[in-house]
């Protein structure tokens, strides 16, 4: 509390005390950044995005394309390492998506914590991992990143909060992008399209080749991406688009290093027999028909088949051959589904209002399997331990309503029905076969808006209430398992949103949430019960600068305090004990100045402090920082080039990109030493 309340003295403060400067003048981009833009009932595309305009009443962020592009990834989840309290845990597994912390929760992408989705498909697998790896930065319109479960549009796997990458369905220009960089990393990328002649239809089309040798041993990564997005406008009010969309993937992976390792030889790869493969092809169609000036329905069909294989092993120096040391995993899943939603945005009574209401349906047909990895067998499968085939059913209804009750204040209220149901076999006990139990679950979100002093100062607070299924080792439990029931995670949010000026931006968010229910395995029946409790308290502090034309200045501070409230697991109590693996402390600072032609560039500064490695709180891990630069030119008008050359880890610091700590010994990812990428990038 504390801190909290230091926090908004500090803030207070930037908005009181005098500026001692002429006003500068701002950049057209940095306006359109800080002023409200109108909502048209038009730009409703998908799973009903005019229920995102509500999302004002929370701490939400959109990433725009402006601020994805001309920056370097290692990993495709480390765009969302752009939003203030995120922070990427960076495996560096090849094609195995790496995963973030967000809200607290430390395994997004790889657990039941957060849902994750690309134009309305959802990414997350039965056990709740997300392969962002089939994301093309380049082709990406918007991020939409949703903290805590406010939004009612979604339902499993929403509870800490929503990740939702939005690719283009138009474009005015092509734009080919040719980078070559540290470790003999290359990436070609075409985004480009046409109108047709009658404008009719939109045509949008994207490619990206990637290969990598890795910094450390034993990394190649080829990865390839291709994209189709055809939008036929029937008619002025009634539009279809089909969306397809092919992913491969080649890699082999260092494993993980322990701390003698890590310190002595970071580019040491612990087996070389690890890597994995993935082949991934989707298809979407689109209906969406303007009922009215003020209403529109939209429908969505989807589907998607994948196989993904990972081998997995340990280390085998001075290990006994034939001695288990991993395993192998071949995991297909066909997925398919629906969304329909009605959309209204008009006045009742006199005041505006906008509504949402809407029912999606998935069905999941996977297949797991696994197989032991043995010393001195390289990829060799050993035997079979898991063969078993899930079938997983999800339907959905939600509602959201957007009221302005007076000129100052708006009332958002929604809720979201979900009903589960699902059947495995398992093909290694005689195809027996176990059925869960059907699981509905209710939940309600609700928030208020206020705007004053002409839409300069916004104050806000939501509660919503969300919930996660099993997931990972745990998930079979759901099927086999007669009595659990979903955790239940509630936030509570509050926040404040500044412009004194139109060159200064601020905002200041405090939540709270709650999550009971935790699944804790009994070390005795190996069941899983719903007993634990935790709470997860945090601010996060966002200033922004745009002093003159093009230029700007970005800060953002977070603090989290993450903590076991009512958890004993195997006779120990850790009531009171910090949560392992979340960084109280995140810092990130970025000064740049980015013009239309001519230099530009950049600076970043990320820092993170180390949190505690287990769940006794007797280690705690490696505090970090870096910086990282860029600096660019860009020269003509159609067509327009640009030349950047990126810059990591500017000061060659040695830090962990993730650090965890497991079976008695701490393991290490270790994070890119000093490194460049050049790219020349041409739009025409």
């Amino acid at each position: 509390m504390k801190r909290l309340i230091i926090t908004w003295c500090v803030f207070v403060l930037f908005l009181v005390v005098p500026i001692i400067a002429v006003e500068p003048s701002f950049s057209q981009e940095a306006s359109d950044e800080t002023s409200e833009q109108p909502y048209k009932l038009e730009d409703v595309v998908v799973r009903g995005d005019l229920s995102q305009k509500n999302l004002d009443a929370s701490s939400s962020e959109v990433l725009t394309s402006e601020k994805i592009t001309n920056r370097v990834y290692d990993n495709p989840v480390e765009i969302i390492g752009l939003v203030p309290g995120v922070s990427i845990n960076q495996y560096k597994q090849g094609g195995t998506a790496s995963s973030l912390q967000m809200r607290g929760f430390t395994s997004v992408s790889h657990g039941s914590d957060a849902a994750f989705y690309i134009d309305g498909i959802p990414l997350n697998e039965g056990d709740g991992y997300a392969d962002t790896n089939i994301v093309n930065p380049e082709e990406l319109e918007r991020v939409e990143v949703i903290k805590g479960p406010i939004s009612p549009l979604y339902g499993n796997y929403a509870s800490a909060g929503v990740v939702h990458f939005h690719t283009k369905n138009k474009v005015d220009h092509q734009h080919v992008k040719l980078q070559y960089g540290a470790y003999d990393t290359y990436e070609g990328n075409y985004v480009g399209g046409f109108t047709s002649k009658d404008g009719k239809t939109d045509h949008v089309y994207s490619f990206m080749t990637y290969h990598t040798d890795g910094y450390q041993d034993n990394s190649d990564w080829d990865k390839l991406n291709g994209a189709a997005r055809i939008t036929h406008h029937l008619t002025d009010d009634l539009n279809i688009r089909l969306s397809l969309r092919g992913f491969n993937s080649d890699w082999d992976a260092p494993g993980w290093l322990n701390e003698e390792e890590y310190e002595d030889d970071p580019e040491k790869s612990v087996n070389d027999a690890n890597g994995g493969s993935k082949d991934y092809k989707s298809g979407k169609i689109d209906v969406d028909y303007m009922l009215s000036s003020d209403s529109k329905l939209l429908f969505q069909l989807w589907s998607y088949d994948q196989n993904f294989v990972r081998y997995y092993a340990g280390r085998d120096e001075g290990v006994a051959v034939g001695t288990n040391i991993g395993n192998v995993r071949d995991f297909d899943r066909l997925a398919y589904g629906s969304n329909v939603s009605y959309n209204f945005l008009g006045d009742l009574l006199g005041r505006q209002m906008s509504f949402t209401a809407g029912a999606d349906y998935m069905m999941e047909d996977i297949d797991r399997n696994r197989w032991r990895l043995t010393a001195g067998n390289g990829r060799e499968k050993g035997e079979k331990y898991i063969d078993y085939h899930i079938d997983f059913e999800s339907i959905g209804i939600y509602t959201d309503i957007n009221y302005q009750v007076i000129d100052p204040l708006k009332i958002i209220i929604g809720g979201r029905y979900d009903h589960f149901t699902g059947d495995l076999t398992d093909h290694l006990l005689d195809d027996q076969e176990s059925s869960m139990d059907d699981t509905d679950i209710f939940s309600p979100k609700g928030g208020l808006l206020i705007t004053l002093l002409d839409d300069r100062l916004e104050l806000f607070g939501n509660y919503s209430r969300g919930f996660a299924m099993m997931s990972g080792f745990a998930e079979q439990a759901q099927y086999t398992q007669d009595s659990w029931d979903p955790q239940i995670r509630t936030q509570y949010e509050i926040g404040m949103r500044v412009r004194p000026v139109d060159w200064f931006n601020g905002q200041l968010i405090g939540f709270r949430l709650d999550t009971t229910d935790d699944f804790i395995q009994d070390p005795v029946t190996s069941e899983y019960e719903n007993k634990g409790e935790t709470r997860r308290d945090g601010i996060e502090l966002t200033l922004d600068f745009y002093a003159f034309d093009f230029g700007y200045l970005h800060c953002d501070y977070s603090y989290i305090d993450a903590t076991y409230e009512d958890y004993s697991s195997g006779g120990v109590s850790y009531d009171g004990n910090d949560l392992s693996g979340v960084p109280t402390d995140i810092v990130n600072i970025e000064i740049g100045y980015n013009p239309v032609t001519g230099f530009g560039g950049r600076l970043r500064y990320h820092y993170q402090d180390g949190g505690m490695l287990d769940d006794a709180n007797t280690l705690k891990g490696e505090s970090w920082d870096k910086i990282d630069a860029n600096i660019f030119y860009r020269f003509g008008n159609d067509p327009r080039y640009t030349i950047a050359l990126e810059v990591l880890n500017v000061f060659d610091e040695k830090y962990p990109a993730c650090e965890s700590y497991w079976s008695g010994s701490t393991s290490y990812s270790p994070g890119l030493p000093l490194s460049a990428y050049l790219s020349f990038t041409v739009d025409f």
